[in-house]
Order: C-alpha cells, then structure tokens, then sequence
C-alpha cells in the first residue's frame, strides 16, 4: 500500500514539473519569439476606455477619471469646474439663460463630492452652499443682480480652493501642464460626445468641451514664460496646438458642422501630451 501511495506522489510530482515547463516555454515564446499579438490602440478603444472625462468627468461617469496624484486630480475637477462656470457666463452674457442652467449646475451636482473631502482635509472651506445658490438662482431669477453677485462668488470660492495649493506648483510647468491633459482630455470626450453623423446633436457637451479648452489656455498663459525660456521647442508646439484646438470652437454656439473631427481633437489632445513630458 505504501509503495502504490509513493508512486502516485511521483506521477502527480513528474505531472507538475511538466505543466509548469510548459507554461515557462509559453510566456517565454510569447515575450521573446516576438510572436504574440501586440493590439494597437484605436481611437475607439481610447474613447471608451482611456480618457477619463465626463465620459471623462468625475462625478458624470467619471469627469477626471484620476491620475494617481492627488494634488493633480484635486486641481483637474476645480478646473472642470471653472470651464462649465466660464462657459455659463457666456451664456448668460448672451441672454442665453437656458442653456446656461446645466453649466451652473454641474460643478454642484457632479463634481463637487469630489474635491469635499480634500477641501476638509487641506483646510479649505466648503463652499457647495454658494454653488447651490447660484444654482437656484440661474433657475429662479437668471436676470437679477443677486444671480451676478453669486456667481462671482461661486468663482472666488474656486479660486480659492485652488489658491490652497503652494503657488510654487501652481507655477510648476510640469503640473500644469499635468492638469492641462487632463482637462483636454475631458473636452476631447465632450467634443466626440456632442456630435453625430456629422452634425453637433449634444449642445451641452459642445459647450462643456469649449469651457475646458479656455480654461486650459488660461492655466498654460500663466506658464508660458517659463516654458518659452527653459524649453523653447515644447512652448512653441504646445501654444500654436492649443490655439489650433480652440478653432473647433468658434463660439458658444457651435458651427452647423464640426471644424475640427474628434479623430482630429485627439490628436491635437495628444500632440500637447508628448510635448508636455
């Protein structure tokens, strides 16, 4: 009886060695032979999968999808939030007072939960009241004097949240320009997001991506210098595409067809992505 249990032991010990020889030579024939099959990504796959947008953004299916570093996700929604918010108030400015009401409301309802807790935890006051206020007023009394007083204080409270980082990195090109991809990202998503068959269908999403954009601008004016001085060649590729991606919107109200195709955007997107590293 004991002879039969040791020979099974060695057949089961004999079969283990063999499978895992086996799967040794398989990795080995996969990542040495050159064999296996490398997928490229499509933009499908980047869309869908990779960008981290609304579609993208944080609190809509992940707008700012998160990049690991806290510093920068916490500047990417305060961003998002100053794009929807400075795309309001051209729409209000326009009378558009509509089409401004989504704008206002987003950073509230679906990027503020967020930034809540870092703003406990970097000893920031909250600010969801005024965002909430400012959203009942747009919907309420869009024309009154007190619907502008709230609205600039909406933006001064963002501001300040963001003034709680050292200005030392909010002068860091490196993450500005960490932040500034994120964003564009996000806008590339919108962008895709608002058109079908050729024609811009999502108007909300058109504007949301031109918020983003401007505001990317806004953040790259104030590294601009520097980036000129310490390295030239990347400033001179990361301004001229960032102007060539605001062409796509021309205004508020989107063109009757798209400037620019979204295969387009993102290549811009990722053009300044490369020259950013």
């Amino acid at each position: 009886m004991a002879k039969q249990i040791k020979a099974v032991e060695m057949f089961l010990a004999l079969s283990l060695a063999v499978t895992i020889g086996a799967c040794n030579n398989a990795t080995t024939d996969a990542g040495e032979g050159g064999e296996a099959e490398v997928v490229e990504p499509t933009e499908e796959t980047v869309s869908e999968g990779g960008e981290g947008g609304e579609g993208g953004e944080g609190g809509e299916g992940g707008e700012g999808g998160g990049t690991g570093n806290a510093d920068v996700d916490y500047m990417t929604a305060l961003g998002l939030m100053k794009g929807h918010l400075i795309v309001a108030e051209e729409l209000i400015e326009a009378g558009k007072y509509a089409e401004a009401e989504p704008h206002i409301g987003h950073p509230v309802e679906e990027l503020y939960g967020d930034v809540e807790g870092e703003l406990t935890e970097r000893n920031v006051p909250q600010f969801k009241a005024e965002l909430n206020e400012l959203n009942d007023l747009a919907k309420s009394a869009p024309e009154k004097p007190e619907t502008k007083q709230a609205f600039t204080e909406a933006m001064e409270s963002i501001d300040g949240a963001i003034a709680a980082l050292p200005e030392t990195q909010r002068q860091d090109p490196e993450f500005v320009l960490d932040t500034i991809n994120q964003l564009l990202k996000t806008a590339a998503e919108e962008y895709e997001a608002a058109i079908a068959a050729d024609k811009f269908v999502e108007l909300v999403e058109y504007q949301d991506s031109r918020g983003f954009v401007l505001y990317s601008q806004q953040l790259y004016d104030n590294i601009a210098e520097e980036m000129q001085q310490e390295r030239p060649e990347d400033h001179e590729v990361i301004s001229a595409t960032l102007d060539e991606l605001e062409t796509a919107w021309p205004s508020v109200t989107p063109p009757d067809s798209p400037i620019k195709t979204p295969s387009e955007i993102y290549g811009l997107v990722s053009q300044i992505e490369l020259r950013s590293n």
